[in-house]
């Protein structure tokens, strides 16, 4: 498989994670009331992380055509992804930790690989 269609392929998987995952944070599921019950944060929090994962995932999938797209979907989950692994390392056990940090350091591979491609777009402003 070519860095093309890997690349592409990853910000396909991370849209179809994340999308889900916002559309149950926004709608209250139970499931996710408990879990920010269970960490003790205002469900506001689940909202805004929810919110920024319904931008980021179309973000990601449209940047299969215009990159800085993925850049930007991307850089908008970074900081939810600190977020989750911070809070999975300290209130759960670590192995929870383990697979939010694995999906952040995947949030990072589209800004990485389409660095010169956003360097592009940003000088064009």
């Amino acid at each position: 498989m070519n860095g093309a269609i890997a690349v592409a392929v990853l910000q396909l998987a991370l849209a179809a994670f994340f999308l889900p995952s916002a559309l149950l944070k926004l709608a209250g599921h139970a499931h996710m009331r408990r879990e920010f019950e269970r960490f003790s944060y205002p469900y506001s929090v689940a909202r805004l992380a929810g919110a920024i994962e319904l931008v980021a995932a179309p973000c990601l999938i449209a940047g299969l055509w215009h990159p800085p797209l993925a850049v930007l979907g991307a850089l908008l989950l970074i900081p939810v992804m600190i977020g989750a692994t911070i809070t999975n390392f300290v209130k759960r056990p670590p192995e929870f930790g383990w697979g939010t940090l694995l999906i952040l350091l995947l949030c990072v591979v589209p800004v990485w690989l389409h660095r010169q491609a956003l360097a592009g777009w940003v000088g064009a402003l």
